[in-house]
């Protein structure tokens, strides 16, 4: 998006909206026979060829940069043509299921990936599980245990820290007004009896 700013500014122009079609190349998405929806982009000439290949439609893209005079191998070119390469590729992943065509997408270095809902992702994503090491199981206090981030940078001379519990209401009161504002024991519990400071609740 930050690139978006240049371009105003160089050209004096908003971009128009293009929905989910890859700005410049081709992308877009797509629903599948099992009601899936799937995002695809043939970016570079390798997932360009592999999108060709796998949807076995090389021969009727061939046709069409022919008809509108585009070389589709070119980036900008399968932009100008993405209504029409559109059209083209809709029945074929309307006639099927995601099942049917991710692993020869993978083996043929497609980049694509399926829309999923958030529970979808968790369910079915193992980098939205604890075999991704950003990830931890967490227990908190009054709520239960889930799946928590922990810091997304990795170095090789430090360990990676785990994602910590969110403190308890009250939980470090008498480690702050002790360490930090050096009062006594006794100063503490008058507070307490006072009411003027509380602990965590039982």
């Amino acid at each position: 998006n930050l690139g978006i700013i240049g371009e105003v500014m160089v050209n004096d122009f908003d971009r128009p909206k293009y929905g989910n079609y890859l700005y410049g190349a081709y992308g877009n998405e797509f629903m599948t026979a099992d009601g899936r929806r799937v995002m695809v982009v043939g970016l570079t000439r390798r997932q360009w060829d592999g999108l060709c290949k796998v949807t076995g439609l090389k021969a009727e893209f061939d046709a069409l940069g022919s008809r509108l005079g585009l070389n589709l191998n070119q980036e900008g070119d399968r932009f100008k043509a993405r209504e029409e390469i559109t059209a083209l590729l809709q029945p074929w992943f309307q006639a099927r299921k995601v099942e049917d065509f991710a692993q020869p997408f993978d083996e043929n270095g497609i980049t694509w990936s399926v829309f999923r809902t958030f529970k979808q992702a968790i369910q079915e994503d193992p980098d939205f599980s604890v075999q991704h090491p950003m990830f931890s199981m967490l227990d908190q206090p009054g709520i239960g245990e889930y799946l928590t981030p922990g810091s997304p940078f990795e170095f090789s001379e430090f360990e990676r820290l785990p994602p910590q519990r969110a403190a308890v209401l009250g939980e470090h009161t008498d480690e702050i007004l002790s360490g930090i504002l050096g009062m006594s024991d006794a100063e503490i519990s008058r507070l307490h009896d006072d009411k003027v400071v509380a602990g965590p609740r039982p």
